[in-house]
């Protein structure tokens, strides 16, 4: 009985397509994942690359939300997407095209204004 590992032995057509597989998954994860190179990343480098929000409330009472976070349309998603945060700790998605929802963004844009 021998222990050696025999390369030709295991040398089969699939095991060279998973490997090969293997090393092109690895070689995209290394593309996709961003390198910071010992520097603080900024949060919107880890942005998914998708929507967040596929369902929306149009209607949710301001005195509910303790904050309101707006991302913009990009490569990652086509449309703008408003995320509220509930003061039980929810968070729910809100239709950016509502009436009421256009008030609470542009209060709370004009808010920032300010403070600036």
């Amino acid at each position: 009985m021998s222990l050696r590992f025999n390369a030709t032995s295991c040398s089969s057509p699939s095991l060279h397509l998973a490997l090969g597989g293997l090393l092109l998954l690895s070689l995209l994860l290394t593309v996709l994942v961003p390198s910071t190179n010992g520097q603080a990343a900024s949060i919107e480098s880890f942005v998914e690359l998708r929507c967040l929000c596929v369902k929306t409330v149009s209607g949710i009472h301001p005195s509910k939300i303790s904050t309101l976070e707006m991302i913009k349309a990009g490569s990652h998603c086509s449309k703008v997407q408003v995320i509220a945060t509930l003061k039980e700790g929810q968070k729910v998605c809100l239709n950016p095209d509502a009436p009421g929802v256009k008030k609470m963004i542009q209060k709370t844009l004009e808010g920032q204004e300010s403070a600036a």
